[in-house]
């Protein structure tokens, strides 16, 4: 029997949002990258969106904040690459989200919620 496995959905994570487009923003994914949709991205040094690594500093804060959730795949293997995503006042499925795994160190997870909240995006277990 032959197994088929679906891909994320655009915008399947998105429990609810902001009237119109209010929650939406565009930018630029960064080459070399093809991410799925409810990827939490951050900004590189050149403000391009790029996966959020959820890294920490000695004191334990985060380096780089979220900036959003990647609306729709998105393959950038090839080139930067104009893509939507959810910037602002939502509230989306942790369950569909793709962010850091925890190392032993832990807290990637709560980091990254946290870093989504600052953004008004509530992320629901």
């Amino acid at each position: 029997m032959t197994v088929f496995t679906e891909a994320a959905h655009t915008a399947e994570f998105i429990l609810s949002e902001a009237n119109g487009h209010r929650s939406r923003e565009s930018g630029t994914l960064a080459s070399g990258q093809n991410l799925k949709a409810g990827t939490v991205l951050q900004l590189n040094g050149s403000s391009k969106l790029v996966v959020f690594d959820g890294d920490n500093n000695t004191a334990g804060d985060l380096i780089d904040q979220a900036v959003g959730v990647l609306l729709g795949a998105g393959d950038a293997s090839a080139g930067d690459l104009k893509v939507a995503y959810i910037a602002r006042d939502a509230e989306v499925n942790l369950k569909l989200l793709t962010y850091p795994s925890e190392t032993t160190a832990g807290g990637q997870k709560a980091d990254t919620i946290a870093s989504l909240k600052l953004l008004g995006i509530i992320a629901r277990d």
